[in-house]
């Protein structure tokens, strides 16, 4: 059947509020995105917040019937659409990504892997992302890199789930940390998709454990004031893999953690985002 398709603008502030609007006057599905064409990717969130654009487009997608009279005050535009699956929308032009030896692909993607690959399906999906970004396909990379069957695995800020499914698809036994309803949600969805059991958290400080790997892929300033936790649930040899570092924020964040037992390696740059790798060394030296 044909559809009706319901937008407004909205700030970072309000998008949420309207996103709900139109969800309790029966949309049947609501999207967000960049509301420019400017607008920067959205990084995985924070396990205190939820990142937005500036600016966003919320648009809902409503049976042609449907009565909007609950969405009074609100300045919207709707337009209609001709009748198709819905549920494809978003997977025509997706193309598979590959991270040494990770492979991303869309859930109904035919593609067939190669023996030696170790495949996420995950479709994209709101803000979090499923590999495009160059924050999180560093941290992939590191992943396909790491020999983690049989370890620890801690993601804090789990967004749709893409590392933390990585790292159990990798061997792994892996607990996500995620304040966002929404994301904590996507993360256990994606994850029994993909035939994982990951855990799932909605506080850091409720975990009460040590982890081989303790992966963030965080804004800057997060990841600060999370070092000192971050330090106490890192295993003595274990490592952190930090992304979401602008390239000039590397020196700032790594002088968080310099009261911890750390050693830094080179970072790894991309579009002018940074990964850093740190090495909880078992015999830290005297400053």
């Amino acid at each position: 059947m044909p559809w009706m398709r319901v937008s407004a603008s909205a700030s970072a502030e309000n998008a949420d509020e309207i996103a709900a609007r139109l969800t309790t006057a029966g949309a049947v599905a609501v999207t967000l995105s960049p509301g420019h064409e400017s607008a920067e990717d959205v990084l995985e969130p924070a396990p205190d917040a939820t990142p937005m654009w500036d600016a966003v487009q919320v648009e809902g997608l409503f049976p042609i019937d449907a009565d909007l009279s609950s969405l009074i005050g609100v300045a919207l535009q709707v337009d209609f659409l001709g009748d198709r699956d819905w549920s494809e929308t978003g997977h025509e032009e997706t193309e598979p990504l590959r991270f040494g030896r990770l492979l991303v692909v869309p859930r109904k993607s035919g593609i067939q892997p190669c023996p030696d690959d170790v495949v996420v399906r995950l479709d994209p999906g709101l803000a979090f992302g499923t590999g495009t970004h160059a924050t999180t396909a560093l941290c992939l990379e590191r992943l396909a890199r790491l020999s983690l069957a049989g370890k620890r695995v801690l993601d804090v800020g789990s967004g749709s789930g893409i590392l933390a499914i990585a790292a159990a698809r990798l061997g792994a036994s892996v607990l996500a940390i995620d304040h966002d309803p929404q994301a904590r949600r996507a993360t256990l969805e994606n994850s029994r998709d993909n035939g994982v059991e990951v855990e799932i958290e909605c506080r850091l400080d409720a975990v009460d454990a040590s982890f081989d790997v303790v992966l963030a892929n965080l804004v800057a300033g997060t990841i600060r004031g999370l070092a000192g936790a971050f330090s106490n649930r890192l295993a003595t040899g274990g490592e952190l893999v930090l992304s979401g570092i602008l390239a000039g924020q590397v020196e700032w964040v790594v002088d968080a953690f310099s009261s911890q037992d750390f050693r830094f390696e080179v970072p790894t740059f991309r579009d002018g985002w940074a990964m850093l790798r740190g090495l909880r060394c078992p015999n830290p030296p005297r400053r």
